[in-house]
């Protein structure tokens, strides 16, 4: 029978009387006792509609007050549900579902083996996925490697969940979507006005991260969280990696700007092997909107001692006036070459609020005049 249901008939041939024994409630048997004859008998066969795995029954017809037998096998077919739309944490978590059940189940690729076997993670979480086949296959076809998916590609798959030494996996699955890995476009962030303040201990503020040199073993080169603002670091499980990865801020329109200048306050961590190192693998760039990046000269930047919170020097921005501009903040590490970290808390573009002199003039000429202040 198909898991539906339905009903079948029988042909019984018995010239004794007879009846019934069907110890299965999903089985109806009419009728469930004869008379003897020559003539073949009908018996029907109705089977309820099944809701899970498949399943046998043995209806056995009997002679009355006598020995003979006769039995018949109920074959039901699994009931295959429809496809459930899911995430990670719903599927780990839901320990009581039906045996075929499949579960659509959309992700990043993560650490890939040759088996095909990875896990995929998405905002809820991670599971084992154990190898896909390339379309939907009966239950308990095996999955394996398929060459277009690889390491942080995005796929959507569905499978079945099964229990593996008590811990959840999808398995049978096929491989539904894939979408190949792609670093973010930093043109795509939002533009904001002038005076802009972005304080990444409150918010993440739109950054937008694009890695250039991200090994396997990162799910991120750049983290935020609202006690460290942004941080950058190469180190993983006490291992320095080779990296490169920048942190682009939104855009900023300086098209009614008025002395405008770049202040950003950062940490270089005590990880780092000394200053000079620190200089060497983190650098500030700015570009007018769908330009050519410009590093920044930030010497005096950069703090006395490792560990130091600082406030960068004022970074005049007069040739962006007019236009909408855009920062980076460049991290890179080496193998084998402490990979420290790299926080940033804040970024300013504002109005230069330099002290002038009476007759408007920067204080830098070398001559006194009336009214002159040499505190200014």
């Amino acid at each position: 029978f198909e898991s539906a249901g339905g009903s079948q008939t029988v042909q019984l041939t018995a010239t004794v009387d007879w009846t019934v024994e069907n110890p299965s409630s999903w089985v109806t048997v009419v009728p469930m006792q004869g008379e003897p004859s020559k003539e073949v008998q009908t018996v029907n066969v109705t089977v309820e509609a099944n809701n899970d795995v498949e399943r046998t029954a043995t209806v056995t017809f009997k002679q009355v007050d006598g020995t003979l037998t006769a039995k018949l096998t109920v074959n039901q077919k699994y009931y295959l549900p429809d496809i459930q739309n899911s995430d990670v944490k719903a599927v780990s978590d839901n320990v009581n579902t039906k045996k075929y059940q499949r579960f659509r189940l959309s992700g990043v690729v993560k650490s890939l083996k040759s088996d095909g076997s990875f896990n995929l993670v998405d905002e809820t979480g991670s599971i084992p996925v154990a190898g896909l086949n390339a379309s939907e296959q009966p239950y308990g076809t095996d999955g394996g490697a398929l060459d277009n998916v690889k390491e942080r590609y995005t796929v959507t798959v569905v499978g079945y969940r099964v229990d593996d030494g008590g811990k959840a996996q999808l398995k049978y699955a096929f491989l539904e979507k894939v979408t190949e890995y792609s670093e973010p476009d930093p043109n795509t962030a939002a533009t904001k006005s002038f005076p802009y303040t972005a304080d990444y201990k409150a918010a993440e503020n739109g950054v937008i991260v694009n890695n250039q040199v991200f090994p396997y073993a990162f799910d991120a080169l750049w983290s935020w969280s609202s006690n460290t603002g942004w941080q950058a670091s190469g180190n993983k499980n006490d291992v320095d990696y080779t990296t490169e990865t920048t942190l682009y801020t939104e855009k900023v329109d300086l098209k009614n700007a008025e002395k405008p200048i770049l202040v950003f306050e950062h940490i270089v961590g005590r990880t780092f092997v000394n200053m000079d190192v620190a200089k060497e693998q983190t650098s500030v760039w700015v570009r007018k909107e769908g330009g050519e990046w410009n590093k920044l000269a930030i010497t005096f930047s950069y703090p006395d001692e490792l560990g130091e919170q600082t406030v960068s020097e004022d970074i005049k921005l007069d040739a962006y006036l007019g236009s909408v501009v855009q920062f980076a903040f460049k991290y890179t590490s080496e193998e084998g070459k402490s990979a420290g970290i790299w926080q940033i808390l804040k970024v300013e573009v504002k109005k230069n609020e330099e002290p002038t002199q009476p007759d408007n003039s920067t204080g830098t000429e070398d001559y006194d005049k009336p009214g002159w202040d040499w505190n200014k």
